[in-house]
């Protein structure tokens, strides 16, 4: 019975991510429509399949919960696992705010300002996926952990001088102050997916030390 609960739990792990990974597809493909298009009513639709993603996962990681509040796996395992999931729940998380955000308000981005808005949402993106690559790794190779959690390290960084750059920018415009304080909300937002990247990939690294002890 106990072994039948740990096989339901990997490859219930497995959908997780898969599902996680899905809401942030459908997060780049909402922002390459609204920097095609705009903030319309396609857009609209988009943030919804991102909506739908992000409650797909967190419907899943409940499931998941309470499997190993069952008792599914060794305590020790167990409490790193559920604090994994609490962590990598923050990710789907705040894609789908930023999504709805940009649809809520029908944001307009100034046109000089859309290839620093796309470069920081490819850096962030990008972020995630090196965050989903530590689990991958820890789960595999925990000894070759440290090296993949330092590039979440160095993105989160990438990001940060990113969101500064354009914070910077958003400020020096002569636009209204409530203008600038939504572009500046949005920087912010969009810069939170590297940050909450870079807090799992420590708490990866945390894992991956004690599984080598």
């Amino acid at each position: 019975m106990f072994w039948d609960k740990t096989r339901r739990v990997e490859t219930m792990l497995s959908d997780y991510f898969e599902r996680c990974d899905t809401c942030f597809e459908q997060f780049e493909r909402a922002f390459e429509m609204y920097f095609d298009t705009g903030p319309n009513e396609a857009f609209d639709a988009a943030v919804q399949e991102v909506h739908r993603a992000e409650a797909a996962s967190d419907d899943l990681r409940r499931e998941i919960e309470y499997l190993l509040y069952g008792k599914a796996l060794l305590p020790e395992s167990r409490g790193d696992l559920l604090g994994l999931l609490e962590t990598f729940d923050k990710l789907p998380n705040i894609a789908e705010t930023v999504a709805f955000l940009f649809s809520c308000q029908h944001m307009v981005l100034p046109d000089d300002l859309h290839s620093a808005y796309q470069d920081l949402l490819r850096v962030n993106v990008e972020s995630y996926r090196l965050a989903r690559h530590t689990v991958d790794t820890v789960m595999t190779n925990p000894k070759a952990t440290l090296h993949v959690t330092k590039a979440v390290e160095h993105k989160e960084s990438e990001s940060d001088r990113l969101e500064r750059d354009l914070i910077r920018s958003i400020y020096s415009r002569d636009i209204s102050m409530g203008d600038k304080l939504g572009l500046k909300e949005a920087v912010l937002l969009i810069g939170a997916i590297s940050d909450r990247a870079e807090r799992l990939a420590d708490r990866v690294a945390i894992i991956a030390i004690k599984r080598q002890i």
